[in-house]
């Protein structure tokens, strides 16, 4: 005999993976789907998918992501400052947020402008502070390699659909930091690196 009340959340948790993903569904028993929710109840919530440079989140842990446009999902944020320093002209920052359909990149800038020169009293006087600012870019292509297998990916508005073969491939990713090439609009390339830590979240992703 099937006792209703413990089997409903699991009936409706397998129905959200249905409609995320009916392939995704198809390969999890009811005993795996059963451990996903429990395991994906005990995540930290984090109540957007939006990137943005001043985000807090936990980063390189998994979570459970509850969008209000979006839904509910599982993923990973992970970020790299490229100068060692967030808050230094010209650095640049790579966000990323790993979920089991999509791989979404922002790429920040940081700069600064001198705040313009007063005169009072005969003299002119330069004001030592800066007006700071950050701008983002547009990436086009992300390729990345997992062991020996090269994955170029082709997005718009900076996300990535994740096929199945690359979901096996991120699975099973050695447990060190991963190296990634973001091709931006115009040509211009970024080499940046996706930390162990979030590497080693990708087990509880895909």
């Amino acid at each position: 005999m099937i006792k209703l009340p413990q089997t409903i959340p699991v009936l409706l948790f397998g129905a959200s993976l249905a409609i995320l993903s009916p392939q995704l569904c198809a390969a999890f028993t009811v005993q795996e789907v059963a451990s996903l929710a429990q395991a994906s109840s005990d995540l930290p919530v984090v109540k957007s998918a939006g990137l943005s440079p001043d985000m807090d989140v936990p980063w390189s842990k998994p979570v459970r992501i509850v969008d209000p446009f979006e839904g509910e999902f599982l993923g990973v944020f992970d970020r790299n400052s490229l100068s060692g320093n967030l808050y230094r002209e010209g650095s640049k920052q790579v966000i990323s947020l790993w979920t089991p359909l999509s791989i979404r990149v922002l790429v920040t800038l940081n700069s600064s402008q001198a705040r313009s020169s007063f005169y009072t009293a005969g003299n002119v006087y330069f004001r030592p502070d800066f007006l700071r600012f950050v701008t983002t870019k547009k990436v086009d292509k992300l390729l990345l390699k997992v062991r020996e297998k090269v994955f170029q990916l082709d997005g718009s508005t900076g996300t990535f659909a994740v096929s199945q073969e690359l979901a096996t491939a991120l699975k099973n990713a050695p447990d060190q930091n991963l190296t990634i090439r973001l091709v931006l609009e115009g040509g211009q390339s970024v080499d940046s690196e996706i930390g162990k830590g979030t590497v080693k979240a990708w087990r509880n992703i895909y």
